[in-house]
């Protein structure tokens, strides 16, 4: 059942990329004083998860990368936000959600590498019928003829700055996507407040 909660919330995933800077987009996001709830990525939690994952089945490295989510999750919490484990406990500002806990009692995702928390973002998205912004380290997605701004999600047949399941959610859940440079707060801002940025939209809404 999906959540219903009386805020209205960006989803905004944090990459893993973004670990040296993530602390200060985190404050700054506080400062400017606007709605959103953070996911983690794994960072360099879920490389370890990577490097010893052909020794155990793919459920297990599964709960493992997500349970590296929650470290990074942690992490993100030290510049202040509220950390979060139930999607119906949002407060206003800027909350962290610590996953673990509500992907393993729903289990809504395939236990593979190609749904990594851009997929798991997406499924909250669509839990709290939200906006979805991924934040990661490239400006957006490139193509022969360079970066584009809008692109079908269905149009995203080869490797990008996202996981390889992820298009297939936005068209299954009519959900549109923005990613923006990271290391930019200032878009990172815009794409929250629906502003106009550099960065890319995925479309799946039909």
């Amino acid at each position: 059942m999906r959540e219903r909660n009386s805020m209205t919330h960006t989803v905004l995933k944090v990459g893993g990329s973004l670990i040296e800077v993530a602390s200060n987009l985190i404050a700054c996001l506080s400062a400017a004083h606007v709605d959103a709830l953070v996911v983690p990525g794994g960072g360099p939690f879920a490389q370890t998860v990577r490097r010893y994952g052909d020794r155990v089945d793919d459920a297990t490295a599964h709960w493992m990368a997500i349970l590296a989510m929650n470290q990074y999750g942690f992490y993100l919490g030290t510049s202040g936000a509220t950390l979060v484990e139930d999607l119906g406990a949002l407060v206003p500002g800027i909350c962290i959600l610590l996953p673990f806990k509500i992907m393993y009692e729903r289990d809504p995702l395939p236990h593979s590498w190609e749904a990594t928390s851009d997929s798991i973002a997406c499924w909250v998205a669509y839990e709290l019928h939200a906006d979805l912004v991924i934040a990661t380290d490239v400006d957006g997605i490139f193509s022969a003829k360079g970066m584009t701004s809008r692109i079908a999600a269905n149009e995203l047949t080869s490797q990008t700055c996202v996981d390889a399941f992820l298009p297939q959610l936005l068209e299954k859940y009519s959900l549109n996507c923005t990613i923006v440079n990271g290391r930019h707060f200032e878009r990172v801002i815009a794409a929250i407040q629906r502003r106009s940025t550099i960065g890319t939209t995925i479309i799946g809404r039909k």
